[in-house]
């Protein structure tokens, strides 16, 4: 008699059945021992992959934004319509990734292109949410320049890679146009000194627009790598000048990122050269580069630990405070408008010029695309069409809620909340820099399919012919009755202080008995921070955090129609 432990083998069970169906029986109760599931224990459920390109397919019926699929280390991926890629220094529609139906990624299937998806499997279906793309992602490169053929705008490193900057635009130097998509940014410093001062190469050996003589020498004629423009007040002919471009040299070091091209060549989409360029303090054009930006998506469920909306950025004048702001966009229209997420000053010491932003667990919401900075003293015209003063990044990282109750059903990725996905952002503009504009308006919208279980309310814009200009329009105000009092009394309303790893954020709010009053926020302490511009809100009081490296003893809030400052100590 079998052991009472011991599970009959099929033969013993059914000793009378023929042989065929013996062996038939033996396996059906054999696969009993797999476990299967036919669908996700729950629905949806995230997923973020990073991984290799294995496939892409274009679904050309939807136009313009059509959708497709995206295969990753073999998981076949969903994109829906109204998808826009991130790549380097860019971002696109999903079509304009693709020429004649095929992938437009220069030696795909030689080279590793690859792919950081976050998304939503949906009844069994993955959907992408967020899609970012780029040749060999981990890809960082550095060494000395040993050449530089000014008439070709080639150069070799280490006498071993021979280098071209990615430039269809020709901001930084020649022209080159064979893979505009994986292009250095054409609007904001992407070839640059260290402290975010653009850089150039020399279309020839008497170049205006990049001289070789706005770099200083030593006394034996070798270009200096730590230097301070003057203030462009006191800049003589053939002087160094602030408002044209650094030449880069042979014998610079430099970190820079491009892709693999059938030339032969790597093309550059980010060059930074280990410079120490600064402008006069207090003066125009100053300059802003961006090192990283990360949107924490805030949840409340107590399973989840939320992320840190944060940043660092790096200024060639550090004696000016300079905005961190989200760029919130219209869905219908495409309008931008800023929303401040706080205001600080760069490193007085090593590293010079560094801002570190860290906005703790504040909820910064809602995430945008793209996050700005600019000087509070404002923007100035760059060299060769660029914006001084400004920086304009979009989010590589969106930091999603982590789960911290370990055996809790995983929670789906928010994309929801995140207005540019769930809501659409306007009119389609093309991110490859050639590329003729859109016969017709075409408007961004919602996800389609949406990532997620249940889908947000679409939102209803208007045909895309009537969809009103992007351009700010000006409505002459209405002649008052009579003119509003000179002054105007200020109240404090709150401010406070926090301190995290070093460094202190300040928050007022404040508030004027006068409508028409901007106010303006002066701190007083270790690092004395000017009269800032508050930003009102909608009940019409004004805000403005800003953060320093020491602790400040006081603020001052002071209005533009003259009433009494008022101090209050933090």
């Amino acid at each position: 008699m079998a052991d009472a432990c011991q599970v009959p083998r099929p033969t013993q069970m059914f000793p009378s059945l023929g042989a065929v169906f013996r062996q038939a029986l033996t396996l059906l109760v054999l696969s009993g021992t797999v476990s299967t599931q036919k669908a996700p224990a729950y629905d949806p459920a995230p997923f973020n992959y990073i991984g290799t390109i294995d496939g892409m397919t274009l679904n050309t019926a939807s136009g313009p934004l059509g959708g497709g699929t995206l295969t990753v280390n073999g998981f076949k991926i969903t994109i829906p319509k109204n998808t826009l890629v991130t790549l380097p220094s860019i971002t696109v529609a999903w079509p304009e990734l693709f020429v004649n139906g095929q992938p437009n990624l220069p030696l795909l299937g030689s080279v590793s292109w690859e792919a950081t998806v976050f998304g939503n499997v949906v009844a069994g279906q993955h959907i992408a949410g967020l899609v970012y793309i780029t040749q060999e992602a981990t890809q960082s490169l550095t060494g000395f320049i040993t050449s530089i053929n000014f008439t070709t705008g080639h150069f070799f490193v280490d006498n071993a890679v021979e280098c071209v900057l990615n430039d269809p635009l020709g901001r930084y130097g020649h022209t080159y146009t064979t893979n505009p998509l994986w292009s250095v940014d054409p609007d904001n410093p992407s070839v640059r000194a260290s402290t975010g001062f653009p850089i150039c190469i020399p279309r020839n050996s008497t170049d205006p627009e990049c001289p070789l003589t706005n770099r200083p020498v030593d006394t034996q004629g070798n270009y200096l790598s730590i230097f301070t423009y003057p203030d462009p007040a006191r800049v003589v002919a053939g002087g160094l000048d602030p408002r044209i471009m650094a030449p880069l040299a042979v014998g610079d070091y430099i970190i820079f990122s491009g892709i693999k091209t059938s030339e032969g060549v790597l093309a550059l989409y980010s060059l930074e050269a280990n410079l120490g360029i600064r402008t006069a303090p207090g003066t125009k054009p100053a300059y802003i580069t961006v090192e990283s930006a990360n949107y924490g998506i805030i949840d409340p469920n107590p399973n989840l630990e939320t992320g840190e909306t944060r940043a660092v950025a790096l200024a060639t004048d550090a004696t000016t405070t300079v905005e961190w702001f989200a760029i919130d966009v219209d869905p219908c229209t495409g309008e931008e408008s800023e929303r401040q997420l706080v205001i600080a000053q760069g490193s007085g010491v090593a590293p010079v010029g560094k801002i570190v932003y860290r906005l703790g667990k504040v909820d910064a919401s809602p995430a945008t695309r793209e996050v700005g900075f600019r000087y509070s003293s404002g923007t100035s015209p760059g060299p060769r069409g660029i914006v001084a003063g400004q920086f304009i990044q979009p989010i590589f990282d969106f930091i999603f809620p982590e789960l911290i109750t370990f055996g809790a059903n995983e929670v789906p990725n928010q994309f929801d909340v995140i207005p540019f996905l769930a809501l659409g952002s306007g009119p389609l503009e093309l991110g490859n820099p050639l590329a003729a504009p859109l016969a017709s308006p075409t408007i961004v919208g919602q996800l389609s399919p949406w990532p997620g279980n249940p889908v947000p309310a679409p939102t209803s814009c208007p045909p895309p012919s009537a969809v009103t200009s992007t351009t700010p329009t000006t409505t002459p105000s209405a002649t008052p009755s009579s003119p509003p009092p000179a002054k105007d009394i200020i109240t404090i309303v709150s401010a406070s202080s926090r301190n995290q790893k070093g460094q202190t954020t300040t928050t007022v709010v404040a508030s004027s008995n006068n409508p028409a009053a901007q106010l303006f926020m002066a701190i007083t302490g270790v690092d004395n921070v000017a009269a800032t511009a508050m930003t009102k809100q909608a009940n019409g009081q004004f805000s403005l955090a800003i953060s320093t490296k020491g602790k400040p003893s006081s603020v001052t809030v002071t209005s533009s129609l003259g009433g009494t400052p008022v101090t209050q100590a933090v």
